[in-house]
Parts: structure tokens; sequence; C-alpha cells
């Protein structure tokens, strides 16, 4: 009589154990190789298989012998956090290729001095928690870890600054809470983004103070030429910036107007044709100081009349009152300008939420966008081209063609039918988001139902006042408690 065999029947013919058997569970061996690493699992992992966070902005990493030490006696007290590269570069593709590529499987989160001082310790393993979660914010989560440990110049708090509110979607208000510091000194710090590029770099170099910096962008709001003659005509001829700004004020000082406006650094202001979300103009009250760690510094003595002229002028009579400053634009238009631009940044944000989630539309809200898209006058190019960044950064490129005009005509050609709908609503969102964008144009009511569709589906939050007094005019609801993110003055 044949013995019973154990295990479940195999429907699909004989099995391990005999006819119709299979083992109930795998070998211990192929049961080990059959999970896939996932995050929270804390990983060996040879040095030479991690690289540095390209994100994180700090190389200075302090005494890296003293912990080398530290960890040969004791070893690695805290694992480092790390990586999957083929999801950070699906996430982050300017890492993908080119010289900036990533070839290793894992890359730093968090753990980098850790990491090099295990390599100085000579041990060829790390201790290391997996975590692609955090892949999509890591950007965000070292710029505010890193202005939070390391004491960085102004201006490289204010390009920080600006990184946090115009590429990862901050307000000022969140950079303040995040960092730990006061909303007034964000502001402040990002009033330096407005200044010429020569004027930054004196800022850089300490020959101009962050207080006489502030005075030059608010006294000479909008006009990078007369803030560039300014500071290089108090330089020129030893006298304090406020003079040279009454100077400029008064004609008494040629200013090029040719000269480029240089404001925001390449590749980290604002893009071309769009304006830039400058603070609003303090009061009197607060130009005069920028905090208790940076003292205004001493004006250099008086210069005699003869020196403060400009070259090559005749000596002009002595006034007995200062001469009237010019015209400056309305700072209430001006604070539309900029809360305009602010809006049109957290907007930004919610639709590429909306596309990085996978959001789907339902057949009311897609026939809407539809309508506003082919109704409305649209631009039709820069929609294709934010469209296609868009599904870029949100990882959903899947064809991998750069240019945009090719990569639809491929969409097409593909007969993939949620690729095509994909495509063609991401679109449409660009469309409707670059018209509301335009600040040459009044707001109309498509623009108010694009806002509207953006709370209902993105949970967007309208945190201006200037979109808030649109969207009553248009009697769309929303979330009124927020508070707004503009100081009141």
């Amino acid at each position: 009589m044949p013995l019973p065999l154990k295990g479940a029947a195999n429907k699909r013919g004989a099995g391990v154990g005999g006819e119709r058997t299979a083992p109930e569970e795998p070998k211990p061996a192929q049961k080990f190789y059959s999970q896939a690493e996932k995050d929270g699992d804390v990983l060996d992992i040879l040095l030479t298989d991690i690289t540095p966070n390209p994100f994180n902005d700090i190389r200075t990493m302090g005494d890296l012998n003293a912990l080398a030490q530290s960890i040969e006696e004791d070893g690695l007290l805290q694992s480092i956090v790390v990586m999957h590269t083929e999801e950070f570069v699906a996430r982050w593709p300017q890492f993908a290729d080119g010289p900036k590529a990533i070839k290793t499987k894992y890359v730093i989160a968090f753990g980098e001095r850790r990491w090099r001082g295990t390599e100085i310790a000579g041990k060829p393993f790390i201790s290391a928690v997996l975590n692609n979660a955090v892949i999509p914010k890591i950007r965000r989560v070292l710029l505010v870890e890193n202005l939070q440990r390391q004491p960085y110049s102004p201006m490289e708090e204010a390009r920080n600054f600006w990184r946090l509110h115009t590429e990862e979607g901050m307000s000022y208000r969140e950079i303040a809470k995040e960092v730990k510091i006061g909303s007034t000194h964000v502001s402040r710090r990002l009033q330096l983004i407005a200044l010429p590029e020569s004027v930054q770099a004196a800022v850089e170099e300490g020959s101009l103070n962050v207080t006489d910096a502030r005075r030059l962008e608010e006294a000479l709001k909008d006009s990078p030429e007369e803030q560039e003659a300014a500071w290089r005509y108090a330089v020129q001829n030893e006298v304090p910036i406020k003079d040279a700004i009454q100077a400029i004020n008064a004609g008494d000082v040629v200013v090029d107007e040719g000269q480029k406006d240089e404001g925001a650094p390449e590749g980290e202001g604002t893009p071309e044709g769009e304006q830039s979300d400058i603070p609003e103009q303090r009061t009197d009250s607060e130009q005069d100081s920028d905090g208790p760690d940076e003292p205004e510094q001493q004006n250099l003595p008086e210069a005699k009349p003869e020196q403060s002229l400009a070259p090559q002028e005749k000596p002009k009579p002595e006034r007995n009152e200062p001469p009237a400053p010019k015209a400056r634009a309305s700072t209430a238009a001006d604070r539309s300008a900029r809360e305009r631009n602010s809006a049109a940044a957290d907007r930004t944000q919610a639709c590429l939420h909306l596309v990085t989630s996978g959001f789907v539309p339902d057949e009311k809200q897609l026939n809407a966008l539809y309508a506003r898209t082919l109704l409305s006058p649209i631009q039709q190019g820069p929609a294709k081209t934010r469209a296609h960044a868009w599904l870029r950064e949100a990882g959903k490129d899947v064809i991998g063609v750069s240019d945009s005009d090719s990569y639809f005509q491929a969409v097409l050609s593909s007969g993939n039918d949620d690729l095509v709908q994909l495509a063609t609503f991401v679109t449409a969102l660009a469309a409707s988001e670059i018209r509301a964008k335009d600040n040459r144009r009044q707001w109309d009511r498509t623009d108010a139902a694009h806002v509207e569709f953006l709370i209902q589906a993105a949970g967007y939050v309208v945190a201006t006042q200037w979109e808030r007094d649109q969207l009553t005019k248009f009697g769309v609801t929303f979330d009124a408690s927020t508070p707004t993110d503009e100081p009141v003055l």
C-alpha cells in the first residue's frame, strides 16, 4: 500500500513529493531570494555601492577623523538612510544620464558624514535603512535641514529660500515655520534676489552690508540699472548708500539703461517671461535693521562736495532743500503683482500634485476642463512644453522622448488610449494654468473655474488676498480660515 503523500494537491500535474503534490513552503534559500528590498529594511551595503546625495550642498563635513576613530572603536551607532538609485532618478531624471549620472545602486538620503567617516575608518560595509518614500521631498527636506544646522551667508540663505519658494512651492510662512525663523527674516532675505548680480556679489564678499542692500532694493525698486549705478557711485565716491540713492533720484548720476537685469541667478530664479515674486517693501521703521545677527555697518565719513559729483561734471550750487525723489510705482500695484505671482507658484504645485498622484477626473470635470481649453484663447506650444515637463517630473514620461512636439506625436502614434488620455488631460491643465498666470490680462470666469477645479481635485489652498478677491468676485467658495502668506503692513 503506497504511503500517503504530504502537501497540497498540485493541479498542474506531478509535483516534487510525488503524483499531484507540491511542497507546502519554498526552501529557505528560495524564500530569502524571492523577497525584494522594501522600505524599513536594514541593509549592510558596500560603501562603493553608495553615492552621496547630489542635493546636499554642504561639503564641509567637520572633523571626520574624530568620527572615523569613534566608528573604528565603537562601531556605527546610527545607520544611515539610503534610497534606490533606480527610483531616485525616475523622480529626478537630471541624474540619470550625462556628467551628473549616478551609477551606484543606492543614493544617500541622510548620513553622508557617517558614510565618509566609515570610509576613513577602513570598513568596507555600512549599515543603512532603505527609505524610498522620502524621494519626492528629499530636496526640500535637505534644504530645510541644512538651513537649520549650517551657518549660511545672507546670499546663500536668500538663494536657498528662493529654491524652497519657487521650486518646492513653499510660502514664506511655511519656510519660516520649517526653518524655525521669523517670516520677516525670510522676506528680507528674498529681497536680495531682486538685486543685480554685481550688487549680490558685493553682499556675498561683505563689501556691502545687508541693510544697505535692502535699502537699495526698496528705494530703487524694479530698476536694477539704478541699483547698480547707486552702488558703484557709493564705492567710487566713498559716500553712504543713502546719499547715493539721493543722487540717483536727483538725476545727478547718469544711469546706463542698457545694463542687463541680472536680479536672479541663472537657473535659480523665475522662468523666462514670468515676473518674479519679490517680497513687498517694508516700512521705514524696518529698513534700518536686519536683526541682531547683522548690525548695520558704520557709514563712511562724509565726502567733500566735489567728491559727491558724478565724473566729468562741473560743481553745482549747494541746495538748501534735498531734491524730491522721483515718482515710483504704486505699492498697491506692486503688492498685487507679487501676490499674483505667488498664487501662480502655488497653483503650479497643485497641478503637479494632480499629475504625480495619478488623479483621474470624472466626466463632468473633464468636459469642463476641455471646454475651457478649446473655447478660450490658449498658447498651445507653451502648454505642451509645460505638460511634458510635468509628466517627466512625475515619472510618467513613459516614451522617453526629450522634445515636446516629438513626444506628443509619439503618444498619438502609440495606440495607447490611457496614455493619450493622460497627455491630453495634463496639456489642458497646463493651458488653463498658463492662461491664469498671464499678468497681461484680467481674470474672467474661466480662470476662476480653473482654480475651483484645483480646490476640489487637489485640495488647493487659496493663500493670497489677491486670488481670494478674484474668486469672491466670481462666486467661487474657498476656505477663508487659512491666513494669507503676505504679511500685513
